[in-house]
């Protein structure tokens, strides 16, 4: 519990150090939080969306230091050099035996042609002592070998290959034309890569940091579409029974609190929030509505808040014209469920091609197998 909470302040400083942006502008995530809850207090959400958004940082950037330094700890505890050194400081590779057969040794050469420093990999095929003595055809020297230094040094790379004669083949440290010869072990480095993808995924995150804002606006949205028709159902049975729009308004989302307890939905807890502030403030209902429709640029609701600003004193020609509204969203509902099934089916043929493939090969795989 006390470790918790270390990490918890060594977090909040650090993100308090950090420059606003690399974890979301506070600015920005407060103007998106006002469209989802209005004025309310956003201090606490910013706080945790930002800190969020760190343990991503944190983590990742943890992750791939730990299998950074994995893979150079492994290199130099498994590296092994392609050659050897003597006691004159000359470096040699010792022959494989018969039974080992030719070994490649990877390497790369570098020094410098006329000033100009240049380093080339060459591969050593080096062959058991005596190997070409047991072969009837031996390949004879290319005839399209260049006379300059790098056809030199092809000519060099391949008379070491051609040798068999000695017991170990000594890497020249003299090359006609070239100068400071120095001869090393050529191996990638993974850890440039490691670093390369580091910097990508860190890049993602960081470009990705208001998706969590955009994720819940999306969410909010969808409970406004799927509980509206419902919401405005129930204004319309309530109002024809003989209430008020403000009473119907109430009951209805006492009602919804009542049944749904254990339930969170964003619309009504919108509306119920607007209700408390009606009832402590004595604020305007129509308008409060108007404002959360404002925020939520819903259309249809933006255009039911509009009927009923206008037509809040006309009694039964509103209940009229809100049924009349409620049979348009329920279609609109109907058309959007259907819009939504196509798009499931169209996701799933994929899928489906891919199991009839399978059955296809499990079908067919017993005859070709007896062909």
């Amino acid at each position: 519990m006390k470790s918790s909470k270390n990490m918890g302040k060594w977090l909040d400083a650090l993100s308090k150090k950090l420059p606003d942006g690399i974890t979301g502008k506070t600015k920005e995530y407060e103007k998106e939080l006002y469209m989802v809850y209005g004025t309310r207090q956003h201090d606490q959400d910013v706080y945790f969306m930002k800190l969020h958004i760190l343990k991503k940082y944190i983590f990742l950037i943890g992750a791939f230091t730990a299998v950074l330094g994995f893979v150079l700890f492994y290199g130099i505890l498994h590296e092994r050099s392609a050659f050897s050194i003597d006691s004159e400081g000359r470096k040699y590779i010792e022959r494989p035996t018969y039974d080992q057969g030719n070994i490649r040794a990877k390497l790369l050469i570098s020094g410098e042609v006329e000033k100009r420093k240049i380093k080339k990999s060459v591969i050593l095929n080096i062959k058991p002592e005596g190997a070409d003595r047991l072969r009837e055809n031996i390949k004879e020297k290319p005839e399209n070998l260049k006379e300059d230094v790098m056809g030199k040094l092809d000519s060099l790379i391949y008379a070491i290959n051609k040798s068999d004669a000695s017991k170990a083949v000594y890497l020249p440290e003299d090359i006609q034309g070239m100068e400071k010869v120095s001869w090393s072990t050529d191996r990638k480095n993974p850890g440039a890569w490691i670093i390369f993808i580091e910097g990508i995924l860190l890049l993602s995150i960081y470009v990705q940091r208001y998706d969590a804002i955009k994720k819940l606006k999306k969410n909010c949205n969808e409970s406004i579409e799927q509980e509206l028709p419902d919401f405005l159902t129930k204004m319309v049975l309530l109002m024809n029974a003989g209430l008020v729009l403000t009473a119907a308004f109430e009951k209805i989302v006492e009602d919804y609190h009542a049944q749904n307890y254990k339930k969170t939905s964003y619309f009504y807890n919108q509306l119920a929030e607007i209700r408390d502030k009606v009832t402590g403030t004595n604020a305007s209902m129509i308008m409060e509505l108007k404002k959360f429709a404002e925020r939520s640029r819903n259309r249809e609701f933006m255009r039911i808040t509009s009927i009923l600003s206008d037509n809040i004193h006309k009694g039964t020609e509103l209940v009229k014209i809100l049924q009349d509204e409620n049979n348009l969203l329920w279609f609109q509902r109907k058309k959007s469920a259907e819009e939504r099934g196509r798009i499931a089916e169209t996701k799933l043929t994929m899928p489906l091609a891919l199991q009839l493939l399978v059955v296809i090969g499990i079908t067919l795989a017993p005859a070709m197998l007896e062909m």
